[in-house]
């Protein structure tokens, strides 16, 4: 009688996690936008973590800025098309195929500072991930016209699976 009764608070136990369990999953689906946003940051902290001169833009300290493509349109619309070489310098960057979503950063790191060629001390980090999981950098200082490019760097990334599906 003992034994029975044993196996079925297990039996009952067991029943009750497994719906528990079941409900427990359900509540942490994340609608396609969430999980689209999670995935392109998982991939450009992907790219991030590629660099080691990127640990700036994560340094509490210092000012660092995010930009979309959309961020730049935003700007481009708000004067009227008429924002200049500065934005076009960079908006054409954001023309192509990548994995994820790329993004521009713009720093100021303590190691750069001002000279003759660059009048500012701010740097900006254009990221992205290619198709093929290649993780790419493309620095740049603001020029007298437009962001100049001053280096680009290429490294083997992971790919990052894009589990999104409805």
């Amino acid at each position: 009688m003992n034994r029975k009764l044993i196996i079925y608070v297990i039996v009952c136990l067991s029943a009750f996690l497994v719906i528990f369990n079941s409900s427990f999953v359900q509540a942490k689906k994340f609608s396609k936008k969430e999980c689209e946003e999670r995935f392109f940051d998982e991939v450009i902290n992907d790219v991030k973590s590629s660099f080691s001169e990127l640990k700036v833009l994560d340094n509490p300290k210092d000012d660092v800025q995010e930009y979309t493509h959309q961020d730049l349109n935003k700007a481009m619309m708000s004067t009227g098309g008429k924002a200049g070489s500065y934005l076009d310098s960079v908006n054409h960057l954001f023309e192509g195929t990548y994995r994820g979503y790329p993004r521009f950063f713009v720093a100021q790191p303590d190691n750069i500072v001002a000279d003759d060629k660059y009048e500012s001390a701010y740097v900006g980090y254009f990221l992205y991930k290619k198709t093929d999981g290649t993780d790419v950098m493309v620095k740049m200082r603001p020029g007298k016209t437009g962001w100049d490019i001053v280096d680009k760097k290429e490294k083997k990334g992971k790919i990052t699976p894009y589990k999104c599906e409805e």
